[in-house]
C-alpha cells in the first residue's frame, strides 16, 4: 500500500518534470537551465511548474479508470507538493 502511494508519488514528479522540459524545449530558444535561471529571476518559475504539472491531469483518470487508487493518492501527494513549491516561489 505504501509502496503503491510511492510509485504514484513518483509518476506525478516524473510527469511534472517532463511537462516542464517539453514546455521549456518548446517555448524557449535558450538551453533549459539558462531559461530555468531566467524565469526564477523573472519570478515566473513557478508558472512553468503549473503548467508543466498539467499533465498529470490525464495520468491521473488513466489511474483512475484503472482502479489503481493508491497510486492515485500518491499522485495527489505530489502535486501537493508541488503546489507548495510555487508558493514558496512566490513568496522569494
Amino acid at each position: 500500500m505504501v509502496k503503491e502511494k510511492l510509485i504514484g508519488f513518483v509518476f506525478g514528479i516524473t510527469a511534472t518534470l517532463a511537462g516542464i522540459i517539453f514546455f521549456t524545449i518548446i517555448f524557449s530558444p535558450e538551453s533549459i537551465s539558462y531559461s530555468m535561471k531566467s524565469l526564477f529571476i523573472q519570478k515566473r518559475l513557478g508558472a512553468l511548474i503549473s503548467i508543466g504539472s498539467l499533465i498529470n491531469i490525464p495520468l491521473f483518470f488513466v489511474l483512475l479508470k484503472f482502479n489503481k487508487i493508491n497510486y492515485t493518492y500518491g499522485l495527489i501527494l505530489s502535486l501537493l507538493l508541488l503546489v507548495f513549491i510555487v508558493a514558496v516561489l512566490k513568496i522569494l
